[in-house]
């Protein structure tokens, strides 16, 4: 799993968005699953684009023989002040189905990067899978925990509509919340035509 954030000036907002529609030669890469991405409700000059790739071996073939040609294609680097990107190994899926077979159907994309200290951590995936797989249900259409090196780890959830989510966030987020011990995360409004599956 591939978490990319970026800052992007207002005025670049536009050439940004139409740079990352121009990712679809992904489809053609060995290994790859999927991309969805959008901007950020609470910070509108952030975007997010999770992608999901089959191993790291992979992906790492990606970055080697792929990558500076579709962005040099797309120009994007012009188009952002900051970015990060994060790898986290898959651990679990959030529901019963792959992630990836919502990246078409999902509206919304809920990101919460969280950090465990190293004695905590398999009390901390118990929890994610107890708490987060009985309690994200509601209008969650899936979603996957990711893990990295120094006990951080990704959680990520994708949404059929704002209702659904809205219902969740007032009823079940702040009691799932107490529980788990997570922080509450961003949600991104998810951008159809950034997706690349």
């Amino acid at each position: 799993m591939k978490w990319i954030k970026c800052q992007v000036n207002e005025e670049n907002k536009r050439s940004f968005s139409k740079a990352q529609e121009r990712w679809g030669e992904l489809r053609h890469c060995s290994g790859f699953m999927g991309q969805i991405g959008g901007w950020n409700r609470n910070d509108t000059y952030e975007a997010g684009i999770l992608s999901v790739w089959k191993d790291l071996y992979s992906y790492q073939s990606f970055m080697q023989h792929q990558h500076d040609e579709i962005i040099g294609k797309s120009d994007q680097g012009s188009t952002y002040t900051n970015i990060s990107v994060d790898i986290y190994e898959k651990i679990f899926n959030t529901g019963t189905k792959d992630i990836t077979e919502f990246f078409c159907k999902g509206k919304l994309l809920r990101v919460a990067d969280c950090s465990v200290e190293n004695d905590k951590e398999a009390g901390f995936e118990q929890v994610q899978k107890d708490i987060w797989n009985t309690g994200m249900t509601s209008g969650m259409l899936s979603g996957a925990i990711g893990k990295r090196q120094s006990g951080r780890y990704l959680a990520a959830s994708i949404w059929d509509n704002e209702d659904s989510h809205q219902r969740y966030a007032d009823k079940e987020l702040a009691a799932l919340l107490k529980e788990s011990e997570v922080n509450t995360g961003s949600l991104f409004e998810l951008h159809p035509k950034w997706a690349v599956i």
